[in-house]
């Protein structure tokens, strides 16, 4: 068995002074994408498939060290030394996306990783899904002002390979915009689910614009091993977010649901 080296036990107490506290909320849906997939292991044309363990950095990435987006670099985003779990992001020579270790096993997904304009390391939590464990990371994507959105990835260990639940933002606004409704009454925008609702006064100056709902902020929350998703409401003609959709996410394989979706208005009509 792979034994820790002392450089992997600094990473550890790096990432646990990495992680900080939670972020303001906020995204514009946009055409639905496939779920990031597992790359084949054995795929001969794919560039990180020659990687080893030795080939892999023992040293937690600096958030400068993503930003610069060196196309031959790999770096260390994150690692469970309990459970031998290590997460690193790839440069384009490499094929990009990120590649998933456990003990000796290596298995990539294509999907981004990191903000070119915000560079931050990723979140991890171990969680448990139905007596399977799984790593919950969460993904810093893009901030602009209080527009910051995350990405949620939910990836689950069967003992021999990972799979990957993609709860994105784009995902999860979708599934949100399909769930609410929305009235326009005059100068009042009012956005509901069920019995919760947030009611948005136009100001004068927009009154006869039509406006449209964008979400377009996205945060995650985690307790006891359950995510919800948090997603900023404004109207596109004031850009002022009046209200969040709340919902918990619930999943299985490569899919998920959202599961209690509230209204919590943050404006006063």
């Amino acid at each position: 068995m792979w034994k820790m080296s002392v450089a992997a036990l600094l990473c550890a107490l790096a990432l646990l002074t990495a992680c900080g506290g939670e972020e303001p909320l906020n995204w514009t849906p946009s055409p639905a994408v496939p779920a990031p997939t597992a790359s084949l292991p054995a795929a001969e044309d794919a560039p990180w498939a020659a990687l080893t363990v030795a080939d892999l950095p023992t040293a937690l990435a600096k958030p400068e060290d993503m930003a610069a987006g060196a196309a031959d670099q790999i770096l260390l985003l994150g690692c469970k030394l309990e459970k031998e779990i290590f997460l690193y992001g790839l440069g384009q020579e490499y094929g990009g996306g990120i590649l998933l270790r456990r003990g000796e096993v290596l298995t990539h997904f294509d999907q981004e990783f990191v903000s070119p304009s915000a560079p931050a390391l990723p979140e991890l939590y171990l969680t448990d899904s139905d007596g399977e464990e799984s790593l919950a990371v969460r993904y810093l994507m893009s901030a602009d002002g209080d527009r910051i959105s995350y990405d949620l990835h939910l990836y689950t260990w069967d003992g021999a390979a990972w799979s990957d639940c993609a709860a994105t933002h784009d995902a999860c606004a979708r599934k949100a915009l399909a769930e609410v409704t929305t009235d326009r009454d005059g100068d009042r925008f009012t956005l509901s689910y069920g019995a919760t609702s947030a009611v948005y006064q136009l100001p004068d100056a927009c009154r006869s614009a039509s406006g449209q709902l964008v979400l377009d902020s996205c945060f995650f929350r985690e307790e006891e091993g359950v995510f919800t998703v948090v997603l900023g409401a404004r109207l596109d003609v004031t850009g002022v977010r009046f209200a969040n959709i709340l919902a918990a996410i619930d999943w299985e394989g490569t899919d998920f649901s959202l599961r209690d979706i509230r209204i919590e208005p943050t404006t006063v009509v």
